[in-house]
């Protein structure tokens, strides 16, 4: 379970901005909660929906965590002189010559843990992972730099260290050693952290195609997810499969084809396929086939997260979802919000955190305040700030959705007037 996210200096957060999971003393909607035994009393939120105007920060914030995940899973590979990702905020002409910070607190298999970095354009410059396994705090590892300092197994992990390139996380280069201590942390970041930037990537299609296909009872509760959603679809046929890119001479444009050859000669082709059942010419009911490029965009955007939301709760886990509700009616938005709310279908504790426009989210009959947050950029210095409605201490018999149409939480778009041609 996430915890806390802390971002500094990254994009539009220039100050540090802390987004939590974690519940207040509210005790409305105890189904949208979740208890964990390394959290004793405390509990956490099992959803949260961010709210803002666009170029707010919002995608921002989502963007974050995901580079902190793929720094976590992927940093290891990098060769010495390897640049790194670093997207300090632009308008102040300090912070760009200043390392942008990220921190994390999360629950796994009943352990909690912390773990920070800060890193700039060449290198890492702070790297700190604890975790609390008798209640009690207990540094794995600190560093500053190429300087580490270890409170435990000191002669296997100096000879890690040794090994771990100055633009390397020593999270991820420490568990490609077989370092036990660390695998857990690198293990949540890597199988129970899922973010979705772009629910129209192909190979969010590709990979909810294999994990389809994974087992017969995923497929056929992906299956009948869709119908639920009222789709009027009865089944689901897919397959990815390698062609030689020399196969798709006279396909594609010739552009494209030279940047996949430069990657190599193979290429992913996918055949997916949605059967619906409809009436024949004699009234009987035959089952038609429709592809996948034929299907509505929403349609083809629930196929892309229903895969990830059914594997996230069933395994347990945090999904991040960048505009949940964009192509999708509000009744299935709602309906997927719902699953995390339902003990019955959120076994594991999942959580599912989803920026959106969506103002019918704004409803105290189905979130709690500590469930939703605000992004508002200043248009003076361009700075993101992230809120919580528990700060504005509103009555839960507030109307939440006309005082956010009113401008009271910020995060709406200011419109001057103005005519354009």
């Amino acid at each position: 379970m996430l915890l806390e996210f802390t971002v500094e200096n990254f994009r539009s957060f220039r100050d540090p901005t802390t987004f939590s999971m974690m519940a207040s003393s509210d005790k409305s909607l105890p189904c949208n909660l979740s208890s964990d035994p390394s959290l004793k009393d405390d509990r956490v939120l099992n959803s949260a929906v961010i709210y803002g105007a666009n170029a707010s920060g919002k995608t921002n914030l989502v963007l974050a965590i995901t580079i902190l995940r793929n720094f976590v899973i992927q940093s290891h590979n990098h060769q010495k002189g390897t640049g790194l990702n670093h997207q300090p905020f632009a308008f102040d002409d300090a912070c760009t010559k200043e390392p942008t910070r990220f921190s994390i607190s999360f629950v796994h298999k009943q352990v909690m843990y912390e773990y920070s970095m800060s890193y700039d354009h060449h290198k890492i410059v702070e790297e700190e992972l604890s975790h609390y396994p008798n209640g009690k705090v207990a540094t794995i590892f600190s560093r500053h730099g190429n300087e580490f300092k270890f409170n435990r197994d000191k002669t296997e992990q100096e000879v890690i260290s040794r090994r771990t390139l100055e633009n390397q996380l020593y999270l991820s280069t420490s568990v490609q050693f077989n370092y036990a201590a660390t695998t857990p942390a690198f293990d949540w970041f890597q199988k129970h952290l899922v973010t979705i930037d772009n629910t129209d990537s192909p190979r969010l299609t590709e990979d909810a195609i294999e994990f389809m296909n994974h087992n017969k009872k995923t497929k056929a509760l992906m299956v009948k997810a869709m119908q639920i959603a009222d789709l009027g679809i009865t089944g689901i046929d897919g397959k990815v499969r390698k062609v030689p890119i020399a196969s798709l001479y006279g396909a594609m444009p010739p552009q494209i084809l030279g940047v996949m050859t430069v990657l190599g000669n193979e290429a992913k082709q996918t055949d997916l396929r949605f059967t619906h059942k409809v009436k024949g010419g004699g009234g009987t009911e035959v089952d038609k086939q429709l592809p996948y490029i034929f299907e509505s965009e929403g349609t083809r955007k629930l196929f892309n997260i229903i895969g990830p939301m059914i594997d996230i709760l069933q395994r347990g886990g945090t999904l991040v979802v960048d505009e949940l509700d964009t192509k999708l009616h509000h009744d299935i938005s709602e309906w997927l919000v719902s699953l995390f709310h339902d003990p019955s279908q959120n076994k594991k504790n999942a959580q599912l955190i989803f920026n959106t426009h969506d103002q019918l989210f704004l409803d105290l009959d189905s979130l709690r305040r500590d469930q939703i947050w605000f992004v508002d950029r200043s248009p003076e210095n361009g700075i993101s700030d992230l809120v919580s409605l528990v700060e504005f201490r509103e009555r839960k018999d507030r109307d939440v959705m006309k005082a956010y149409q009113s401008g009271r939480y910020g995060g709406i778009p200011a419109i001057i007037p103005a005519k354009v041609v």
